[in-house]
């Protein structure tokens, strides 16, 4: 009993003497960092994209407008044409840098439920925000070829200040467990435990203060003056990890304000989330020794990698659907819908639809959604077999197309068409 006192009271008087040495996010330094040797520590790029800036088409929420035969204007000009079809802007989306020091494991001295200290396995990742100043507004996105016949402005504001933003982290690490009955996906939220965070402080970098996420969403992250700017370093943590984890990626939301309407508006919008993918090869004995690689592993077996894919939840193809506008001269991205790829033999459930001159159910749901009328009818021209086809609709013309996101079949195997150890999704 003395002895695990003696052990608590130790953690406590150090986590305290750290905290106490530093009163800012200006002093978060202890003393002279450890310097990181080249490709330890990797950064993830700011992501902008004018796609960000806009939603799909959709129709306005809980507005109801009669739909009549007009005669003397046009009728996307009445009241119920233009809240069908309503795109939507938001100004000043801003993101920060993200770089992080690997996923590692650690056998380290918890306190249990009944006040014992006992050795227990914890994974971690240390990582570091900076804030750029990167920010996009309405200005930049008129600048998209989708959008260049825009003649208005919108009401502009300038690029929201560091002052202005805030990293409100949430960390989640997900992965696969093998079990008598196959995979079985499992996952953790990020824990707060302060004699956790000193121990792997210690560990990493005793000179360093690493905030944990509550404490780093309370913190003012400065604007990075130059390219050597520290940052702000924080560590997100995790107990009690199934020692069998496989297949494994850790999200993180936060970094951007950037998001994307669901298809139901009634349901909460989809954040822009970084995932991070690893993969462990070990096993329950001595995991702390256990290796976490980033990236995905690479097989020769196209079955197998298409099974991997499918364990890291990797986008595949999509159905896109673009308007032709005949005023700006472009193709307008107007609906979206999964392909439903197979990744047994690699098929779409929908192409044979489309080769057919048939619209699949799927899509013509996904054009409702859109609030854009498409009749049963409509004829499908085949341009490129299980690629591309075209259909009118009224006045209107339009383009669907098959388009990989991340990965694409090629000859019955999965050729990679982007980087895979971190994609950018929405969730």
């Amino acid at each position: 009993m003395h002895q695990r006192l003696q052990v608590i009271l130790g953690l406590a008087t150090t986590l305290l003497f750290a905290c106490s040495g530093t009163s800012s996010v200006d002093g978060q330094v202890i003393g002279q960092p450890r310097p990181l040797a080249r490709g330890v520590l990797k950064t993830i790029a700011e992501d902008l994209n004018p796609r960000d800036m806009f939603s799909l088409p959709k129709p306005l929420l809980d507005l109801k407008a009669t739909q009549y035969q007009t005669s003397t204007i046009p009728y996307r000009q009445t009241l119920h044409g233009q809240s069908g079809r309503v795109v939507m802007f938001r100004d000043n989306v801003w993101q920060y840098e993200f770089s992080f020091i690997g996923l590692r494991q650690a056998k380290l001295k918890v306190p249990n439920e009944s006040g014992d200290i006992e050795d227990r396995n914890v994974w971690y990742m240390v990582y570091r925000i900076r804030d750029t100043g990167k920010t996009m507004t309405f200005d930049q996105v008129k600048q998209h070829p989708d959008f260049d016949h825009i003649k208005f402005d919108l009401k502009r504001g300038e690029p929201v200040p560091a002052s202005k933003r805030k990293f409100l982290p949430r960390f989640t690490l997900e992965g696969w467990v093998a079990g008598e009955s196959g995979y079985q996906k499992v996952k953790y939220r990020d824990e707060i435990n302060p004699l956790i965070v000193e121990q792997i402080r210690v560990r990493e970098d005793k000179n360093r203060r690493l905030f944990d996420s509550h404490q780093m969403s309370e913190v003012n992250i400065p604007a990075a003056k130059s390219s050597s700017d520290p940052g702000v370093w924080g560590v997100a943590v995790w107990e009690d990890v199934n020692p069998k984890l496989d297949y494994v990626s850790v999200y993180v939301k936060g970094l951007s304000n950037a998001f994307r309407l669901s298809s139901d508006m009634k349901k909460p919008s989809r954040m822009k989330t970084l995932q991070l993918n690893f993969w462990r090869p070990g096993d329950a004995f001595a995991e702390n020794r256990d290796w976490i690689r980033f990236g995905i592993p690479l097989v020769d077996n196209p079955r197998k990698q298409a099974l991997i894919c499918e364990r890291y939840d990797l986008p595949g193809p999509v159905i896109r659907i673009y308007a032709i506008n005949k005023v700006a001269k472009r193709n307008v991205l107007v609906v979206e819908a999964d392909a439903q790829v197979n990744l047994r033999d690699f098929t779409s459930a929908l192409v044979p639809e489309l080769d057919k001159g048939r619209m699949p159910a799927s899509v013509a749901k996904a054009f409702a959604d859109a609030g854009i009328a498409i009749d049963d009818n409509a004829g499908l021209t085949t341009v490129i077999p299980g690629q591309n086809w075209t259909f009118s609709q009224g006045e209107d013309d339009y383009i669907v197309k098959l388009e990989p996101q991340f990965w694409q079949p090629d000859f019955g195997k999965i050729r990679f068409i982007k980087s895979l150890d971190h994609i950018w999704i929405y969730r």
